[in-house]
């Protein structure tokens, strides 16, 4: 039996359940990144979105009001947090995918733009919160005439500021897609394992999250012509608890894949353009580089990182950025894979080594990145490229 068949009463009950472990999930998970030590800034932001979430669910959860009066005020001040809550979330959204994708996570610059629209949504909880009670009541209850005079212009205000928050919510959601797409191609700059690193439960929300906005946006439309609305309320708590779970599964694991293992030096973020690095230096790293490669057999390291590379080495992480791209035209996971690729031709021909033996034995973090990295460089299937080399000439 579908929901159109379920008892209303029934029903009630499982949206309070859905918003009661939505509202605990969040100021949990809000709890415990504040409690972090390392990485503080991804986690405080994190936190930020989660509390703000709360914000968003706090009028859906049963609470215990036995006074009338008290539960009145508790609506409205719900639905102040609410609108606050709702446009919060996006900013801090965006603050947080910034801050796991940079090499420096911190506060973000011009942090006022991104607040303007909380806080003008603050201001009017306060007008609201101060006009005659009369004129309250007439905002927030059917059975009383609206307000006229200026608690009027903040209620229709309110109203504009939710058709804003809809906009919004898209130009954050390209913001967020755009970020991620520069962020999953500087990866290899970096790293040499990608798995972990591709963010791919913030791809999930993102997915989830755009056909929530979609429908959103189509209901409002529908709301201003008098149509019936597309979003059930179960849908929406589901999404919300969805997200929530998503969120909290990864998001309390997530780790700035950029951000060095060690204190980096100032070269790090410094442009080529003002790069110090002569054609000699770079002669010379490009020497070590190699001989870390085939002499000490670095690139079998599946957690190699252009920072411990540098420790390894003895240079700084940009010069051997620069020295890779310029000098030798590869990115860092292309050069630690492409000498990967070649210990494993020398496996293939040589050993009877099962192939998921050797895609663990030379670095690589699973079968699948080893079978694509593998062909992108030979043309071959390392089953093909065993097979060719074994038969009889």
């Amino acid at each position: 039996m579908g929901f159109c068949g379920t008892n209303p009463l029934m029903m009630e009950e499982l949206l309070d359940l859905i918003a009661a472990a939505s509202f605990s999930l969040g100021l949990f998970g809000a709890v415990l990144c504040f409690l972090h030590r390392r990485d503080v800034w991804p986690f405080r932001a994190l936190a930020a979105v989660l509390l703000a979430s709360c914000a968003t669910i706090i009028d859906d959860v049963a609470w215990p009001i036995a006074s009338a009066q008290v539960a009145l005020n508790f609506q409205i001040t719900a639905a102040i947090a609410w609108l606050i809550g709702v446009l919060a979330i996006p900013p801090l959204f965006w603050h947080y995918v910034c801050a796991i994708t940079s090499v420096t996570p911190r506060l973000p610059t011009h942090l006022w733009i991104h607040a303007v629209l909380p806080c003008i949504a603050a201001c009017l909880g306060l007008a609201v919160v101060f006009m005659p009670e009369a004129a309250r009541m007439g905002l927030f209850m059917d059975n009383h005439a609206l307000p006229t005079g200026w608690p009027y212009f903040v209620g229709v205000a309110g109203e504009l500021l939710v058709l804003v928050g809809i906009v919004q919510w898209g130009g954050y959601l390209v913001a967020i897609i755009r970020r991620l797409l520069r962020y999953r191609k500087r990866l290899r700059e970096y790293v040499t394992s990608t798995e972990q690193g591709a963010l791919g439960w913030i791809w999930a929300i993102i997915t989830l999250f755009s056909c929530y906005w979609a429908m959103t946006a189509i209901d409002a439309v529908l709301e201003l012509t008098g149509g019936r609305a597309l979003v059930a309320e179960w849908f929406e708590a589901s999404v919300a608890l969805g997200l929530l779970v998503i969120i909290l599964l990864n998001g309390l694991r997530q780790r700035p894949n950029l951000a060095p293992d060690v204190i980096a030096p100032p070269e790090v973020v410094t442009k080529y353009g003002r790069s110090a690095l002569t054609p000699e230096m770079a002669a010379r790293i490009e020497r070590k580089l190699r001989a870390a490669m085939t002499d000490d057999f670095l690139h079998r390291d599946p957690n190699l990182s252009l920072w411990s590379l540098a420790r390894h080495i003895g240079a700084s992480p940009n010069y051997i950025s620069q020295t890779l791209n310029e000098n030798i035209g590869d990115s860092f996971f292309d050069f630690v894979n492409g000498y990967r690729i070649e210990d494993a031709q020398t496996l293939l021909r040589d050993t009877d080594q099962t192939v998921l033996t050797i895609t663990y034995d030379v670095g690589f973090n699973s079968r699948s990145s080893f079978y694509t990295a593998f062909k992108k460089v030979t043309g071959q299937t390392p089953t093909a490229f065993r097979v060719a080399v074994s038969a009889p000439a």
